[in-house]
């Protein structure tokens, strides 16, 4: 059951990649997710993510390079792709707090509670029998946020 779920979960993460790829130039910026997954749940899950970016190569850059650096999620780290971006969007990375769950989910979406609700579904999905009302937000994130004090 759980190689199931961790299949789905690497399918789903090339099909998202896939799909951001075929949205207009235009739509794209701002905001911007990566993600690094193993087939070993208990590897955890690496995330990067960028956001109130005047330019999608920066944006895209920064959030692939904060997912490589991710360091509770090591072996994870060495996976991670870029999921994509969106112009005045926003993302979200829901997870199982379970450290052997393999509920993981994110999202870009045009609207928060868009990106919220998908992140929350994909994790569920994901996560074994038993597992998916664990599911919670972790990271919720939009163009026009407060960005984070630099120290």
């Amino acid at each position: 059951m759980l190689g199931a779920a961790v299949n789905f979960r690497l399918l789903w993460l090339a099909l998202a990649v896939a799909a951001v790829g075929l949205l207009p130039a235009g739509a794209r910026a701002a905001v911007a997710l990566a993600v690094g997954v193993t087939d070993n749940p208990s590897d955890g899950m690496a995330d990067g993510y960028s956001y109130n970016y005047k330019s999608e190569s920066e944006a895209r850059h920064d959030a692939l390079e904060q997912c490589r650096a991710f360091k509770t999620a090591s072996k994870a780290a060495r996976n991670c792709h870029l999921i994509g971006g969106l112009k005045k969007g926003c993302l979200a990375i829901a997870f199982d707090p379970d450290k052997d769950s393999s509920g993981m989910g994110w999202a870009l979406a045009e609207k928060r509670e868009d990106a919220e609700s998908k992140a929350v579904e994909n994790c569920r999905e994901a996560a074994p029998r038993g597992r998916q009302k664990f599911c919670n937000i972790d990271t919720l994130k939009c163009d026009g946020d407060a960005s984070p004090k630099k120290q």
